[in-house]
């Protein structure tokens, strides 16, 4: 098994109801649930926060992405290769909302 990030990008929820919202957590917590193992961890990420471009400039009255690139949370899973990870991407009850961009995290070495 191989572990990958699911980079969750866009506004996705921005515009929903609380009842959709509501809806949209209970299908997540099944969604979670169905996984098992192979989910490790996720969240949901804060529109606030600040850019370092280099070690003098940093930039903290944001937005810094277009909405379509922000970084609106994220998954970290198990899959057995990238076609998995894919597969279980498409299954989450975010993909409807968000873009998501699937990225295999690279194994350390070892010494």
């Amino acid at each position: 098994m191989q572990e990958f990030l699911l980079i969750l990008k866009g506004d996705g929820m921005d515009g929903l109801a609380p009842e959709e919202l509501q809806r949209l957590l209970a299908n997540y917590k099944g969604w979670v649930q169905e996984l098992g193992d192979q989910y490790l961890a996720g969240q949901r990420l804060q529109s606030s926060g600040a850019l370092i471009r280099d070690q003098e400039n940093i930039l903290t009255d944001g937005p810094f992405l277009e909405p379509k690139e922000i970084i609106a949370g994220y998954f970290l899973i198990r899959a057995l290769d990238l076609e998995a990870a894919i597969a279980i991407a498409q299954s989450s009850p975010h993909a409807p909302y968000y873009q998501i961009e699937v990225r295999p995290l690279v194994q350390p070495l070892m010494h």
